[in-house]
């Protein structure tokens, strides 16, 4: 991690002397306290006047690494860069200061105390609302089965392959919500919430033989079958009524008509 504790150290220093900025504080796996070579910068500004900061951000950012990339995001409230060096940098825009939790960051500067460490731990999932999202995850993740015939029989391979992707975010989504798993660091970060097994079955899942529509018929198949395995098992143990009949007719209408293209063939 020499790279971004380089950085850090210059941007402790640059902190330290700008009176234009109030506070500023690490978030992310910096503010955790679990970083790794490959972890970006996520920094926090409190800084006197927002939109004076936001104005000459740019230039104050690339006075301490040169710049390849600069963007603003979220209505400006978002600096999201990127180093010579390839190192990844957001900045967030605060107004004023936000109750923090002090286990999830690391302060840099705090000038006259302002910064407030009494975030209230974070209330427990609602067991009806993460039921609800569950039922909308396994329909929506059956709709998109559904579309399998549509790509294949007009041979958008391309189109397939995406929707792979589609289908794994969903199945993972209902893979950790399902087993009361909350995922505690960025999107980059995904095997510890799955769990050795199960990441296993979803990599196996995925290795295609080939961009055809012979592998990719059988990635989409296997896909459903995690979810035909798993997701009756969630239903169960959140209380409602799993979709069978939905499943059912969508395996239906895939098999009846991947059997005709292999007719026509």
């Amino acid at each position: 991690m020499q790279m971004q504790a380089d950085f850090l150290a210059d941007l402790r220093a640059r902190l330290d002397g700008d009176a234009q900025v109030r506070a500023a504080w690490l978030g992310g796996s910096f503010g955790r306290g679990n970083a790794d070579r490959y972890s970006d910068i996520d920094l926090h500004v409190l800084p006197a006047d927002v939109d004076a900061f936001r104005a000459g951000a740019r230039e104050w950012l690339g006075s301490l690494r040169p710049l390849v990339l600069y963007k603003l995001l979220f209505d400006g409230r978002m600096v999201n860069a990127l180093t010579d060096e390839g190192l990844r940098i957001d900045i967030w825009l605060h107004d004023e200061a936000p109750p923090l939790d002090p286990a999830a960051v690391d302060v840099l500067l705090d000038r006259a105390g302002v910064l407030r460490l009494d975030a209230p731990p974070a209330p427990p999932p609602d067991a009806v609302q993460v039921a609800n999202s569950l039922l909308a995850q396994i329909e929506e993740f059956w709709r998109c089965v559904s579309l399998l015939p549509t790509v294949i029989g007009r041979d958008e391979l391309l189109v397939s392959f995406m929707g792979l992707y589609v289908e794994l975010g969903i199945v993972t989504d209902i893979l950790m919500a399902g087993y009361g798993v909350q995922r505690a660091r960025g999107v980059k970060v995904l095997n510890p919430y799955l769990g050795d097994e199960r990441r296993a079955e979803l990599e196996a899942a995925l290795q295609l033989n080939g961009l055809n529509a012979a592998s990719l018929v059988m990635a989409h198949m296997a896909l459903a079958g995690v979810v035909r395995e798993h997701g009756p098992l969630i239903a169960e143990r959140y209380g409602f009524a799993y979709p069978a009949a939905l499943e059912e007719a969508v395996l239906r209408y895939v098999a009846r008509e991947l059997h005709e293209m292999e007719k026509k063939e």
